[in-house]
């Protein structure tokens, strides 16, 4: 498996960021809210490694809780 990626955000940056985000989720429609948590999931998803296409059983089986 290869090595990950070192991704990380300043703290302080990240806590304005993460401030700003619950800050605006009031304000944003139903609609906009799922999108952007759709969004930032999709991120998550594009990060685990992918399912077996060779094998059929592989894409019933759960995703891998681990971000690569």
């Amino acid at each position: 498996m290869p090595p990950r990626p070192q991704r990380r955000v300043n703290a302080e940056h990240f806590e304005a960021l993460r401030a700003e985000v619950i800050r605006a989720a009031v304000e944003l429609s139903d609609d906009q809210l799922s999108d952007l948590t759709e969004a930032l999931h999709g991120m998550i998803r594009l990060r685990r490694p992918p399912r077996p296409i060779g094998r059929p059983s592989g894409w019933l089986e759960a995703e891998s809780p681990y971000i690569v």
